[in-house]
């Protein structure tokens, strides 16, 4: 990821894109790469000042659609995200777990699938699915296995920390993983997991050779 590239990652609700991609869009910021957002919905307790959480974004798209709703209207969501992705171009793409512990996530997980399909007029390089500890973790399904690690510094985690401590709503007291010591630990086991101080887990669903 140290050539300029265009990311997009989408997102269910406001709070996922930093629970599980915070670190890692800080780092490809960092190194003057274009990070897109999309969120797919709004909750009916987001606060206004939510989008400081997001100001650091290249550009955001907030769709609007109404929280645990994305299976009613799947339709209208793919065609919506699917325009902003032919805009947008993106060379890699980052999209929620399929087996979270929220409806919302699935539908996104599915819809997401069709629009990064291989051919097509703009086919992504890399697919990476990325998990939201609560969400991917409380799941019964959580057969959630990283096979590609972003090591991160102490201020990428510095700033995943804070970007979700502004999702004031959002918030759990720990052992919730929804917390900055949370996000801290889970960081730090990561990291861990790949010999690194700290670090974000993905799942490879699909590189380009």
């Amino acid at each position: 990821m140290s050539i300029k590239k265009k990311i997009l990652i989408i997102a269910p609700h406001a709070d996922d894109e930093v629970l599980g991609v915070g670190g890692t869009t800080h780092k490809m910021l960092s190194e003057n790469n274009e990070v897109h957002l999309i969120v797919c919905s709004k909750r009916k307790n987001d606060l206004p000042e939510y989008t400081n959480a997001t100001e650091h974004f290249t550009s955001v798209c907030y769709m609007g659609f109404e929280d645990e709703s994305l299976k009613v209207v799947q339709r209208h969501l793919l065609k919506n995200i699917e325009k902003v992705y032919n805009q947008i171009k993106p060379n890699i793409v980052f999209i929620p777990n399929k087996d979270d512990f929220n409806i919302d996530h699935k539908v996104v997980h599915e819809v997401s699938e069709i629009v990064v399909r291989r051919y097509q007029d703009y086919p992504p390089e890399m697919v990476l699915v990325y998990e939201v500890p609560s969400s991917t973790t409380q799941s019964f399904k959580n057969n959630f296995e990283c096979n590609y690690y972003v090591s991160l510094t102490e201020d990428n985690v510095k700033f995943k920390i804070n970007n979700l401590l502004l999702y004031k709503n959002e918030l759990r007291p720990y052992p919730n993983p929804r917390c900055g010591e949370g996000i801290l630990i889970y960081s730090k086991f990561r990291g861990m997991e790949c010999n690194s101080e700290y670090a974000e887990g993905f799942k490879l669903l699909y590189q380009k050779i």
